[in-house]
């Protein structure tokens, strides 16, 4: 699956031009549409139309700090970067403020852009990580029976998962986050929910992992280093046992 590019520019003669560069599809990138309205453009960004926007900027139209404006007063978290036909340094030191992933001054070399295109991928990758790691800790924590009124477990639960995004959780730091000796922490905790704190984990561990490989954006042992697992087919070997498929027939 390639990202998909909108350029945001007032003209459309340089779509050709950034098109037949090589360097586009080499990094895994694909134009695939233009717009001059600012309002399409943040419209689509709110929509997750496109995974980045290059913004041309031209003399006399210096549009990208408005559209980036435009993108931080909806929350539309997408990657941007810009294009200068001329030299303002003034407009990039606001684009860069506003969010802009980079800020090219032509003329400018394909490597030029390859290093941009690098920046943005970990940018999408890092925005993929966190939104699908939030949609599989919320379905987790939506299994857990509810209790009525305030329920401080799952809030701490909560917060318990999104400080250990990124790293592996063992029953020793859960037990040290929610202040309780590890015996006692894991009797609570299967008491509450009906399962012990590994198997929690692990069954979330693995819906995140569903939800990377269904993204279309990483391989395999991509997503095996992501969760932490020695070898991607020991995480091929777990991945199967839980859910009865190879992560390979779920990736898109």
């Amino acid at each position: 699956m390639k990202y998909q590019v909108l350029v945001v520019d007032n003209m459309n003669f340089d779509i050709p031009h950034y098109r037949s560069m090589a360097v586009f599809a080499e990094c895994g990138y694909e134009i695939s549409a233009h717009t001059s309205d600012l309002n399409k453009a943040a419209t689509a960004a709110v929509n997750r139309d496109y995974d980045m926007f290059l913004c041309i900027n031209r003399p006399t139209a210096v549009i990208a700090v408005n559209l980036l404006k435009r993108l931080q007063k909806l929350g539309a978290n997408i990657p941007t970067v810009v294009i200068s036909k001329v030299d303002y340094p003034k407009d990039m030191r606001e684009c860069f403020l506003l969010g802009a992933v980079d800020y090219l001054t032509e003329p400018i070399m394909e490597e030029d852009i390859r290093a941009s295109l690098y920046r943005v991928a970990q940018e999408i990758g890092r925005k993929i990580m966190n939104e699908e790691y939030l949609k599989a800790m919320e379905s987790a924590l939506a299994k857990i029976p509810e209790k009525s009124g305030s329920d401080p477990f799952r809030q701490r639960l909560r917060d318990l998962l999104i400080d250990a995004q990124g790293s592996a959780l063992s029953v020793e730091a859960a037990s040290d986050f929610f202040g309780l000796n590890t015996d006692y922490f894991s009797r609570c905790f299967k008491s509450r929910t009906g399962v012990s704190f590994g198997k929690f984990y692990k069954s979330l561990s693995i819906d995140y992992a569903r939800m990377l490989l269904s993204s279309g954006h990483y391989k395999v042992n991509e997503v095996s280093d992501i969760l932490g697992y020695a070898s991607a087919d020991y995480f091929s070997k777990v991945f199967k046992r839980m859910t009865g498929e190879l992560p390979s027939q779920v990736k898109r």
